[in-house]
């Protein structure tokens, strides 16, 4: 498991502080590196586009590398009854071409999925994808970034938020009253321990 390399409490990877409800340690009490699963997974990414690259250049000097784009048509044999009587003429004839080379398709191809409505997203999220950085992006790719995590980061606090409210109502159903004042005064005494950690 690599090391943390930002101080307790920072993500490692977009080098913001955890949010609230989430620990600084994970279960098996080790520091926690990352504030949530697209930090983890985009550094990860990242850690390994390097060896990536590197295996892939190494495939293509050796010519051990193929394009798919040009892998033989399939064989007519193993095409299934539901394709028509012209398509597998086709490939017996040799002519057939995979669709998704045309022109048109490439265009289709092209455009953004998710974040069709949001162009200025979609370049950035594909820069972030190849290994850059958000200093590397322009000042709209930018904005329209942060604005896309301030989003997500409001979504997920929410699903947490209303998971403890939850588990409060549950938790309060099953106690007396003299068991939950016993267990408010935990919660206090664990609110002021964290808060002393961040103070001292």
């Amino acid at each position: 498991m690599p090391n943390k390399t930002a101080p307790i409490g920072i993500c490692d990877h977009c080098g913001r502080p955890f949010p609230a409800n989430l620990s600084h340690y994970t279960r098996r009490k080790t520091p926690r590196l990352f504030c949530s699963i697209d930090c983890r997974n985009t550094a990860n990414s990242r850690a390994g586009a390097e060896i990536i690259g590197r295996k892939t250049k190494e495939r293509i000097e050796r010519g051990e590398w193929i394009n798919p784009a040009t892998l033989n048509p399939p064989d007519p044999a193993n095409i299934g009854a539901g394709v028509s009587r012209a398509r597998k003429a086709e490939v017996e004839a040799g002519t057939w071409r995979n669709p998704a080379l045309t022109d048109e398709a490439r265009r289709k191809l092209s455009r953004p999925r998710k974040h069709g409505d949001n162009p200025l997203l979609h370049r950035a999220l594909e820069q972030l994808k190849q290994g850059r950085r958000v200093a590397d992006l322009t000042d709209a790719e930018a904005e329209a970034h942060r604005a896309y995590r301030r989003e997500l980061l409001a979504a997920r606090r929410e699903e947490a938020n209303a998971y403890a409210r939850r588990y409060y109502r549950k938790r309060r159903a099953a106690m007396s009253e003299a068991e939950w004042e016993a267990q408010l005064g935990k919660w206090r005494a664990a609110r002021l321990r964290r808060r002393g950690r961040k103070t001292g």
